[in-house]
C-alpha cells in the first residue's frame, strides 16, 4: 500500500467515525431530573398547548395526545438556574389551584421529591403573582424558536 492510498484510508476511516457520532437527546419523559411542565388551553376548540423546560435549560413543545416532543429552545445555565430557585422558593406546592375555568393555565413542576400541579383559570385575578410570574417566565422562553 503506497503513502498516497494509506492517507486517503485513514481520512475515510476518520470520516467514517465522525458520522457516527452524534448526539442524542433525553425526551422530557425520560428526563429524571427537574422539569416543569406548563401551557394552556380550553376555549372553543378546546386547543391545548404543552412545553416541557428541563433543569439543563432546554425547552420542548410537548404533542398532548401522542406526547412526542421537539426541542424548541435552549436556555443559558445561568438564566435556568435562576428560574428553578425561583420555582424551588416559590414553594409551589402550598398552592391549591384546580380550577381550570373555560380557558385556562397549568404548570407541573416534577422533581425527583415531589410533583406539584396547579392549573388556573386564565382570567382569575385572584392567582398568586408568584406563580403567574413563573408562569409568564416559562411562556416566555418558549416563544423562542432555537435557531
Amino acid at each position: 500500500m503506497n503513502h498516497a492510498s494509506s492517507i486517503f484510508l485513514a481520512s475515510l476511516m476518520a470520516l467514517l467515525l465522525l458520522l457516527s457520532c452524534k448526539t442524542v437527546h433525553v425526551t422530557p419523559e425520560q428526563y429524571e431530573a427537574s422539569k416543569i411542565y406548563f401551557g394552556n388551553g380550553g376555549g372553543f376548540t378546546g386547543r391545548l398547548n404543552e412545553f416541557c423546560m428541563l433543569d439543563n435549560g432546554e425547552v420542548y413543545k410537548v404533542n398532548p395526545s401522542t406526547r412526542k416532543a421537539t426541542l424548541r429552545n435552549t436556555i443559558s445555565k445561568s438564566v435556568t438556574k435562576s428560574l428553578f430557585k425561583k420555582i424551588k422558593k416559590a414553594n409551589l406546592q402550598q398552592y391549591l389551584y384546580s380550577e381550570p375555568g373555560n380557558m385556562f393555565c397549568w404548570m407541573k413542576h416534577h422533581s425527583p421529591q415531589d410533583t406539584t400541579y396547579l392549573i388556573w383559570s386564565k382570567n382569575d385575578t385572584t392567582t398568586n403573582t408568584n406563580v403567574t410570574d413563573i408562569y409568564k417566565q416559562l411562556v416566555a422562553m418558549s416563544k423562542h424558536a432555537q435557531q
